[in-house]
């Protein structure tokens, strides 16, 4: 692994994991000397967080994460629904047996994450289970283009299910329900599940009306993240 992808995948875990926060602007500097790099491939990486729509890069100014807007969320969780829908089509079509196997591990990965409450550990586990699906499907496209809004849209899930207590529970119950359905053969209520599923975000997250912008948040309109924190916030555990 390069300096510039250990950068990224550490950037990347702390970013979906909620360390950081959004709009937050972030020190190349600072981060450089956490990880015990320099300012280069910290530099490099900030573009492929940009490019996975995780930060905002603004000339003469710094690096920010980004802060969605209800109308980006809204568009994101559009665009993955109709891509999920494809893709499921798909993978009915091709062995939905193979599809409930594949699903039960993603399954057993949520249940473990519930039970020891890992939050984030969850995500990973959410994430997985739609990926599934994309796999199972045998379109590389369609995967290519998910992996477009994959991302920014797990930081979201992530933040919406640190913040909520129940949603990991109901969202547990629905991908269940998805795998049973798909069981049954009953796969026009799977369709309609998971369409209804994806698009749960654009109620339950408050949101500026606004685009993605990059500008100062709470922690920075108050005191600036200390290198202790900046380590702390890199260090933490690697999602799986």
């Amino acid at each position: 692994m390069s300096l510039t992808q250990e950068a990224c995948e550490r950037l990347r875990d702390a970013i979906v994991s909620g360390k950081f926060e959004f709009g937050e602007r972030l020190s190349e500097e600072q981060i450089a000397r956490a990880l015990g790099m320099s300012k280069a491939p910290v530099r490099a990486a900030f573009m492929d967080l940009r490019d996975m729509g995780l930060v905002t890069i603004v000339p003469q100014a710094g690096t920010y994460v980004v802060t969605p807007s209800r109308q980006d969320v809204a568009e994101m969780s559009r665009f993955r629904a109709m891509l999920e829908r494809e893709a499921l089509q798909d993978a009915l079509a091709r062995d939905p047996d193979a599809l409930v196997h594949r699903l039960n591990g993603a399954i057993s990965q949520m249940q473990h994450a519930i039970e020891v409450g890992e939050w984030w550990l969850y995500s990973r586990a959410d994430s997985a289970y739609h990926r599934v699906i994309l796999q199972m499907a045998g379109n590389r496209y369609l995967e290519k283009a998910y992996d477009l809004t994959a991302t920014a849209l797990e930081a979201l899930r992530a933040r919406l299910q640190a913040g909520e207590g129940n949603f990991w529970r109901r969202s547990f119950s629905e991908h269940v329900e998805m795998r049973d359905l798909i069981m049954r053969r009953e796969f026009d209520a799977a369709h309609a599940l998971l369409q209804e599923h994806i698009l749960v975000i654009n109620r339950s997250l408050a949101l500026p009306e606004n685009g993605l912008q990059a500008g100062p948040s709470a922690r920075q309109k108050g005191k600036r993240r200390s290198d202790e924190e900046c380590l702390a916030a890199l260090s933490a555990p690697v999602l799986p």
